[in-house]
């Protein structure tokens, strides 16, 4: 699938290609038996107060599903056009901050949620000289593992969680390096995560690795995301610096640090919320709404 994503976005215009991705992903949202159709309509319930009519939530997965489309056709139109990425890619004065940091070897720690086409953004960094290690979402699997071998081919440091690529993103912030890991990926298995941090006011399951790290590292934690913009235009959108801050203990510490961090991120999330591809379950509790 990726090889002929790749061939498609090779041959096909980029207008044709926007247009036959938004009718894929109309029908794909139509789907209601779906688990990702589930996942879409609980997590944008939650993230819009609980107060969409029943209509609403029939429309969102139908228009989360064709930006996702949409962004999808782009990634593969763009890789083989670095030339044309470069001039369709804007970057907020915040994330020049981040970009700054980074140049000059000082360590920082991205996070980003999974909004618009973040996998085209992250190509756009590296087409930017930034030299970041990605920690991607643990044990992948096949098709996983085929995106990240794509990712590795643009040139991109791609390490799935384990204490080995843990460890090797401690030695990298200790050098003035910078790491890259997603915000709202929900851990598989309710029992995985002990802290479970409060995100749109309600626990989570999500990762909170990132602000041991950046506490230890003495680096400061941006929010990185990527927006899709009128007149198929993208925008880099970065958060300012949050530095993390000592806790009475360690749990209190990655509780509170992670709070300041989600609650950050919920601003820009509600703002692009019709672009938020999060497929998983964030709130298994509102599954069936």
């Amino acid at each position: 699938m990726i090889q002929l994503g790749i061939l498609i976005g090779r041959v096909t215009p980029r207008d044709i290609g926007l247009k036959l991705a938004t009718l894929i992903g109309t029908l794909k949202g139509k789907n209601r038996q779906n688990p990702m159709v589930k996942a879409i309509r609980a997590n944008q319930w939650v993230i819009h107060n609980q107060s969409l009519d029943a209509e609403a939530l029939d429309d969102i997965p139908k228009i989360v599903f064709r930006s996702a489309a949409k962004c999808f056709f782009d990634y593969f139109y763009f890789i083989s056009r670095p030339e044309k990425l470069k001039k369709i890619v804007d970057i907020d004065p915040n994330a020049m901050v981040a970009f700054e940091r980074i140049w000059n070897n000082e360590p920082c720690v991205i996070v980003c949620p999974h909004l618009s086409n973040f996998d085209l953004i992250g190509y756009a960094l590296k087409l930017n000289n930034l030299d970041i290690q990605v920690l991607s979402f643990p044990n992948p699997n096949v098709s996983y593992k085929l995106q990240n071998q794509l990712r590795e081919n643009l040139g991109i440091l791609v390490t799935p969680m384990s204490l080995s690529a843990f460890r090797q993103a401690r030695r990298r912030l200790q050098n003035g390096g910078t790491i890259l890991t997603g915000l709202d990926r929900p851990l598989e298995g309710q029992g995985e995560n002990k802290y479970q941090p409060s995100f749109f006011g309600y626990e989570s399951n999500l990762p909170v690795t990132y602000v041991r790290m950046a506490k230890e590292a003495k680096a400061p934690v941006f929010i990185m995301a990527a927006t899709s913009q009128p007149g198929g235009r993208y925008r880099l959108e970065g958060s300012h610096p949050i530095w993390m801050e000592t806790g009475k203990n360690l749990k209190s510490e990655i509780c509170t640090n992670s709070k300041r961090v989600l609650t950050a991120a919920e601003p820009i999330i509600k703002k692009y919320a019709h672009q938020w591809s999060m497929f998983y379950p964030v709130w298994p509790q509102f599954l069936g709404v």
